[in-house]
Order: C-alpha cells, then structure tokens, then sequence
C-alpha cells in the first residue's frame, strides 16, 4: 500500500525548503496549504482503518540493523486520534496565523511545520528511537515560537520551558536505553518490547517506572511538575497556545499510555499514581479560581484536564484508556478554541486581566457566543466531545477505583463556576459605551467555527471515533 504515514510524518519537513526559498507573503500560505493537506490525508487514513487497512498501513525500512532499530511507522487505536487532533488543530492554528503573526512570518512558517511534523511523528512512531527524536524536535521547535513571537516576559517563559523540557527529555532517554537493554530480546520496538515486558528484571521496572512517570508528568502537566505551562501559556502568541495546549501537552498523556503498556509494574502501583493524578486536578481547579489573567486561569484549566485524562489512563481498563483517549481530542479542541479566542480578546482589547474586561458581547457577540461554547466544552457539556471523554474516563476510573474515583468530579465544577463568573463579569458587565475597538477578523470566526462544528459532532456522534480506533 502506498506510504501514507511516512508521507504525513515527512510532508512538513519537506515544505520547509519552499517555504525558505520563496518570499515572506507566501510562507503562510504553503503552510496552510501543507496542513490542509495533512488533515485530508488523515481523515482518509481514518477512512482506510475503518475498511480494515490497519495493518497494511504500517511501514518499516531498516536503518541500524545492528541496534534493532527501523524507521517504523504504525497506526494503533491509541495514535489514531491523536494524530487527527494533531492535524485539526494545526489546520485550525494555520488558518490564523497571519491574523496574530506579523513579523518574520517565513521564519514562523518553518517552525510551525517543525512542531507539526514533530507532533505527528511521535504518535505515528511504531519505535521508541523515533518517538525520542520527534519529542525533541517538536519541543525545540516550540521553544523558539515563544521565544522568537511571545509576549513581553517570553524570553523567560521560553527557558523555564526549555528547563523543564530538558530535565523530562533526559529522564525519557535514559528510561528509554533501560527498556532497551534489560528487555528481551533488545529492541526500541513498541509492539515488541509490548510482548516481552514479562522479560523485565522486576530489580529495574521501579527504576524505569520513576523515569518515564516523571517523564511525562513533566510534559502533561501534572502537579508538582506543572510549573513551567502558565508562564508559558501566558507569553505564547496565541497560536502557540493553541498547539502547546492542544498537542504538545498530550505528549505526556500517550506517554503515560505506553508507560502502562511497556512496564508491567506500572499496574501495581496505579492506584497511587491515580492518587497523584486526582490530586493535581483539584490542585489545579483551586488554583485557576485565583487567577485574574485570562490566559493564565485557562491554562490552569489544562492541569485540571490533563489530570483527570490521567486518572483514565491509569484505571487500566477499556472505559478507561477510550476516555482518555477522546478525552485528548476533546480537550485539544476546546482548549485551542479558548486560546484562540483569548489572543483575539487580548488583540481586540489591549488586555487579558478579567477584571479590566467588560462588555465584550456589546462590541463581539459572536466571540462571546464562541467562549461560552468554549467554556461548556471544557466542562463537558452534554452533546459535547468533552461529555464522552468525561463519561467514559469516570466509569472506568470507578470500576477500579470505585467511588474515590469519582472525587475529580469536583474540580470540574469548581472551574464550571469559575467560568460562569469570568463570562458574566468580562462578558455580560456594563463597558464604556463611547470606547470604540478594532474588528474580530474572519479567519478567527472560521477557525473557530471548525473546532464547534467537530466538537458538536464527535458529542453528538462518538462512534464515528470509538469505532474508527476500535476502542
């Protein structure tokens, strides 16, 4: 069958030389282009897993035959949606990114397709040698979009990102070299080292256990490890919130999935680790209740959804792992429309502290229509993507942890309330009649409008993810 998954994996890598050798006003539209391209190519991925084409799709070429290791690219029920997140979401950041980029947009442009091709080619690697290289590339390449188009403060947010970064890269690395070498036989295969995880040294998995949790803990975040995402979130242009929050954060969650499956042990201590992830949600809900900047209070929001997508993770049980999987997705297209919207807020108005808002639907109905949507997603409303996520994580988390697994339920609604008190204060209160602000622009409202529609439909319809990804 034709390559298809090597074809998404290097296609951005690719556009970059176009991109480098022709003029400034048109980088953005090859990677626009580029990402259109990638989602289609996705989609139709979806459509040939669902005609039985799972394992056709899978393609190898040797490379270090001697080391075990093939540039292998597979499709698994666990990557498959989150590679079409990755794709939605970049399509849906590509289609604004002139609209909050205005300066070295071919630059921009290049570094956009890094992190995009980095995204796919982590959960597209059928190795865990390829799933290291991509992580670095993609969180690299995110460094240098705060660094190069943040905020005022982004030079600080974007080494604290990078540190933390670092720290998680090393620990995933030499996790990685232990698999390596106490599985037998050796091998960075994920299918292969899956098959003989009974074969590691019960001496070692807590060892290996300890680096790829706080590995991923790290990259997802979860508390204490959560430090380093408000200050990034909160001087990222809003495009790089939108792929931060949307997909590199889920980096740590497919980690933490494959933790699970590589190491044997892991299952023993699930209840504890589902401790710590409980934890970090509500940590995380109190904590968004005392922020008074926009950006901060939704990044905040993330800790609290990352760590229930945890809890699912950690259940180890059908309901479980297919709530936390479309919990991902569920999570990547309510977060990224939030972003969105607040960039647009912060550009319209001149700032983001919710205290300094007011009026906003006098002037922008249509964004405050897009927000209350954004914010009842993020809750999972009913008829929502981020309902089934919820729905499907709490059941398993209550068929192994029974009803101490249901407490995160709480952070849900303490962030609930706060979301209602931030839209009728900055929303819905009484502004300066005689103030006059700059329009929302089009490509806002069509980037938006593509993450309702698919957030409607996968709430409405989730057999159209559940079945495609066999979960």
């Amino acid at each position: 069958m034709f390559p298809f998954l090597p074809l998404m994996v290097i296609l951005p890598f690719l556009v970059v030389i176009p991109i480098a050798l022709i003029g400034e006003r048109h980088s953005h539209k090859i990677a626009l282009i580029t990402s259109t391209i990638i989602l289609a190519l996705t989609a139709y991925v979806l459509y040939l897993v669902n005609q039985g084409g799972l394992a056709s799709l899978s393609f190898t070429a040797t490379y270090l035959t001697n080391l075990g290791i093939n540039l292998s690219f597979q499709i698994t029920s666990l990557s498959l949606i989150l590679a079409l997140m990755t794709a939605i979401v970049f399509f849906a950041a590509a289609i604004v990114g002139k609209e909050f980029i205005q300066k070295d947009q071919k630059l921009y442009s290049i570094i956009f397709m890094l992190v995009e091709g980095g995204a796919l080619g982590l959960f597209l690697s059928g190795n865990l040698f390829l799933f290291y290289i991509f992580w670095e590339i993609a969180e690299f390449a995110m460094f240098f979009i705060i660094f190069a188009y943040g905020g005022y403060d982004r030079r600080y947010a974007a080494i604290k990102f990078i540190i933390y970064s670092i720290i998680a890269s090393l620990l995933l690395l030499v996790g990685i070299m232990m698999l390596y070498f106490y599985s037998t036989p050796h091998s960075f295969d994920i299918y292969q080292l899956q098959q003989s995880a009974s074969t590691l040294p019960i001496a070692v998995q807590p060892i290996i256990l300890v680096l790829l949790l706080v590995a991923f803990m790290i990259k997802a975040p979860i508390f204490p490890f959560h430090n380093w995402l408000p200050d990034a979130h909160t001087e990222a242009p809003t495009t790089g919130s939108m792929i931060l929050a949307g997909v590199l954060l889920k980096f740590g969650g497919y980690g933490l999935l494959l933790m699970f499956l590589l190491i044997p042990l892991a299952s023993h201590y699930a209840m504890y680790i589902a401790a710590i992830f409980g934890f970090s949600a509500i940590y995380g809900a109190m904590v968004a209740l005392r922020q008074t900047h926009l950006k901060r209070m939704i990044a905040y929001t993330s800790i609290v959804d990352m760590g229930i997508i945890a809890i699912g993770i950690a259940a180890i049980n059908h309901f479980g792992t297919a709530g936390a999987i479309y919990g991902m997705m569920a999570h990547a297209l309510a977060i990224s429309l939030l972003f969105l919207l607040a960039g647009t807020i912060d550009k319209v108005y001149g700032t983001l502290f919710i205290d300094k808002l007011k009026g906003i639907i006098d002037t922008s109905p249509k964004m405050t229509y897009l927000f209350i949507f954004g914010a009842l997603a993020a809750i999972g409303l009913p008829l929502t993507a981020g309902f089934i996520g919820d729905l499907l994580i709490f059941i398993g988390s209550y068929s192994t942890f029974g009803a101490i697994g249901l407490i995160p339920i709480g952070a849900i609604l303490l962030v609930g309330a706060y979301f209602f008190w931030v839209i009728e204060k900055s929303f819905f209160n009484i502004k300066n009649k005689s103030e006059t602000y700059a329009l929302v622009g089009r490509s806002v409202l069509v980037s938006g409008g593509v993450l309702v529609m698919l957030t409607i439909l996968l709430g409405i319809f989730p057999s159209i993810m559940l079945i495609f990804s066999n979960l």
